[in-house]
Formats: C-alpha cells, structure tokens, sequence
C-alpha cells in the first residue's frame, strides 16, 4: 500500500522546476529520433498494436519543433507512447532523487471507487496527517482541478481499466504533490473548509533499480496475534535491498511455526522482474515455473527454484489496482500453482519486461522488450491482471473506521485452514 512511491515516479515525470526559453531545438529532435527509433526497432509487437508508427513520427516531429521547455518535450514524448496503448514506456527524469527528493511528499495513498476518489492510507506524521485526513474521506478537488473532471478525462482513454485508474492517479498525485504556490489545498466531502497542506521532504530509505533510478523503499514485516499467529510482510517495491529482509521475514515465520503468511502487495508497482522467482523460491517445496517473457528473439524463462527453509504454509497475496508488473508475475504464478489465495482487487495489468536507456538530453526511456504469459493457462497479463480468488469491495465507510477489510479477509481466511487442518 505505497503510492508514496507513484507520487516520486510521477514528479519525476512531470513536474520538474523548468525554465520559460525555447528548449534547444537541435537536442530535443536527437531526442525524440532516438525514443522513436528504439521502438521503431524493438517493439516486440511488429504490428505496433494496430498503429501506424511511421506516420506517427512526421505527426510528433512536427509537435517536438514546438515544445519550449523540458516539461512540454517530455509530455508529447510521453504522449506518443501513449498511443501504443502498452506499458513501461515513458520518458522520465535521470535521478528521481535530486530531481524530487527535496519535496512533494504528503503521506498520502490514493484509490479510485465507483468513480470516486478515496483516501486509503495516511502515514504517520505525515503533511496528511498533520492536515487531519483519514482514509474514507473522498477528494472533490485538487487544486483548481475538479476530480470529475480529471476522471473524464482518463475515461475515454483506449487503455485497459487498470491503465487508465493508474493514469488519473497518476495526475491527480502530480497535482497535489507539486502545488504552483507550495501549498496543496484539496476539498474533501462533508467539509466546509478547504483542507490546506504543505509537501515535506521524504526522510526514509532510497533503494536503486541501476540507470539511475532511485525510489523511496518501505519494508514492514510483523506478527499479528488476532485470531491466529500469522506474520505479514509488506514492502513497497521489489529492489534487491530488501531481498536479506525478506528472507529474514519467512524464516521468521517457519521459526514461530506460523499459521499463515501475509505478503502485502497493494501499491507495489513491481521492480526488478527476476526477484519474482527468487521470493516464490523461498514458498514453495519444488521447482515453479512461472511464465516466459516472450519477444522476436526468441523466450526468456522465468524459473523459480525452491531453497531451503521456505514457507510451507498458509500463504495469503494481497493485491489491488495499484499492483503491477513484478508484483503480478509473482501472484499469478502462485495463484495458477494454488501456492497462494489472492484477496483484494483486479490487478493494473501492466507487467511488460522493460528495461531503461539514456536518451541524449540526459533523460531516461524505459520501453518494454517482450510479453509475459504464465505457465499454466497460458495467460497474457498486460491489460488483464491478476483476477484475485476472492475480490472484496473497497468500502469507504469501512476504511473511515479504521479497518482494513482486505487484511481482515486474509486473516479470517487463515483461520479457516487452521480450523480445516485441526479438524483432519
């Protein structure tokens, strides 16, 4: 549950402070010829998903001529990627780091229910927190943008469901979080007054994916001693720091003879791919196959092969709408096995292989390599998901009473194969 990463990603996209004076012609065409021409080459998709990409290059060269700052050249970059209707492309920022570090930060997660925008999890002394926002409590405007409005918009994109509920966050988080005047204000409903807060500087734990991308990294893992011992892990991104961490985490549940495991995934965007197979590799009793990533050159398996004192138990994934990439290779892989009971949400369904180059304005461009499709049934994920087993409602008025329903399934869950095991 870790937007605070999306708003990081974001402002590094989108945001930056810029100058006013035409940006150097010269530069931005070299730049936009090498975006176009590495998907021109590379795309794994020969027929561009139904595009005509060559005629899309004298549309955008003509655009690119015009752009007068950074922002406006990354935006029709970004805008042109958009129109292949896939994920893991973009074009972003070097050092996301620098270039946000030093503010923007709000404590603030963020899911779209029934066309509303709902506050799902406010960090600890956080700038939100501070303001008085709780989770439940819907945003009716952010800024001087209305969030009907903003939703509108998205709506009539031509990417699929999850893609376009990540997009509208995605501008919605931008707006809140790099507010004209430094201060954010948002109007919540019920509220008289407009809540007012100030973006703060983000103080905890930087993790990198290489190429110069460096994310803010959370990692929980505790014992819960509700109705069984069960341990939960919850992290925020797949990047090799955390991988010690996590094995500690599942021995740490085989040495309390655990009832059951909570891997909590809502929020992850996903990582480095191949860590998928080495976490299921510390589940599982025998080697898993979870799918092959699929491009003209040929197929890239994803194997996981098991190690020594893994978890054997009861193991619950968490997932929702913000899940992505990483995070639905490895739940769809555990779900086809039956390793793992999926609770939550339909999955963004964006889970391409990419990989990120430096593009000659200093910029990066993440683009994807390949497909992925499971093992077993064959599935293609992108623009479908993962389809938890048991899809429970996001409920604003459960979330304003301080509960967790996804977590509460999981738990009830547990204690039902523990009462089933005792019973035998």
């Amino acid at each position: 549950m870790h937007d605070r990463l999306l708003w990081l990603i974001t402002c590094a996209l989108l945001t930056l402070p810029l100058r006013s004076e035409q940006y150097p012609q010269a530069l931005a065409q070299e730049t936009f010829l090498a975006v176009w021409q590495k998907v021109d080459e590379s795309f794994y998709d020969r027929s561009f998903n139904g595009i005509d990409w060559k005629k899309l290059r004298q549309e955008y060269e003509a655009k690119v001529a015009n752009v007068h700052s950074l922002q406006e050249l990354r935006s029709t970059l970004n805008e042109m990627l958009g129109r292949l209707g896939r994920s893991h492309f973009a074009v972003f920022g070097n050092n996301i780091e620098e270039n946000v570090g030093h503010g923007g930060y709000l404590g603030l997660e963020l899911r779209i229910s029934a066309e509303k925008l709902i506050i799902f999890e406010v960090s600890p002394d956080s700038p939100a927190q501070k303001a008085g926002l709780k989770p439940g409590m819907e945003i009716l405007q952010v800024g001087d943008q209305l969030v009907t409005e903003i939703l509108k918009r998205h709506a009539i994109r031509k990417d699929a469901k999850g893609g376009i509920i990540h997009k509208a966050i995605e501008e919605i988080t931008t707006i809140a979080a790099t507010p004209k005047k430094g201060i954010t204000t948002l109007k919540i409903k019920g509220r008289k007054k407009t809540v007012r807060l100030r973006p703060s500087y983000y103080k905890g734990e930087w993790g990198s994916l290489g190429q110069g991308q460096d994310f803010p990294v959370e990692f929980k893992s505790k014992l819960l001693t509700e109705s069984a011992k069960i341990r939960l892990i919850d992290f925020n991104l797949f990047v090799p720091s955390i991988m010690p961490r996590l094995v500690q985490a599942i021995a740490q549940a085989n040495s309390e003879n655990a009832d059951g495991l909570i891997i909590d995934l809502r929020g992850n965007p996903g990582g480095l791919g191949i860590m998928a197979t080495g976490l299921a590799g510390r589940l599982i009793s025998q080697e898993l196959d979870l799918g092959d990533m699929n491009n003209p050159s040929g197929n890239f398996p994803f194997h996981a092969f098991a190690q020594e004192n893994s978890y054997l138990g009861p193991l619950v994934i968490l997932v929702d709408s913000m899940s992505a990439s990483t995070s639905e290779i490895f739940t769809a892989a555990l779900q086809e096995h039956h390793r793992a009971h999926i609770i939550g949400r339909p999955t963004m369904g964006a889970v391409l292989p990419s990989i990120v180059d430096k593009l000659p304005n200093g910029d990066r461009f993440q683009y994807a390599i390949g497909d992925f499709v499971t093992a077993l049934n064959k599935v293609h994920l992108e623009g479908r998901g993962v389809i938890p087993d048991q899809i429970v409602a996001l409920d604003a008025q459960t979330l304003r009473k301080d509960q967790d329903p996804d977590l509460n399934s999981a738990i009830r869950w547990i204690a039902q194969q523990k009462t089933l095991k005792n019973d035998r």
